[in-house]
């Protein structure tokens, strides 16, 4: 979903995201607890992900799937992944 810690809480009122720590391949689906298979996620989102996770697109399906949206939408990733990667970016420029 995106969701920071600390920011407001789309289910909750006055309360604040909460991250945990959540599966990438789901232990009942053959993942483990390696930190290879670990990653942050709201606790909204891993508790309603609990053995439903959808698989990670591939590269292809993604492309075509970011080509068929609106322009607007476009832009809108366009933002969040420049937003995203601007510390890799800004590394990468450094040549660290």
């Amino acid at each position: 979903c995106g969701a920071a810690a600390g920011d407001p809480d789309p289910l909750g009122g006055d309360r604040t995201v909460r991250l945990t720590l959540g599966h990438i391949i789901d232990k009942s689906k053959g993942g483990d607890d390696s930190a290879q298979n670990l990653r942050a996620v709201c606790s909204n989102c891993n508790e309603g992900l609990q053995n439903t996770a959808l698989p990670k697109p591939d590269t292809i399906h993604l492309l075509s799937q970011v080509r068929r949206a609106t322009i607007s939408d476009q832009k809108t990733l366009l933002d969040w992944l420049l937003q995203k990667f601007k510390l890799v970016a800004t590394q990468e420029g450094a040549g660290e």
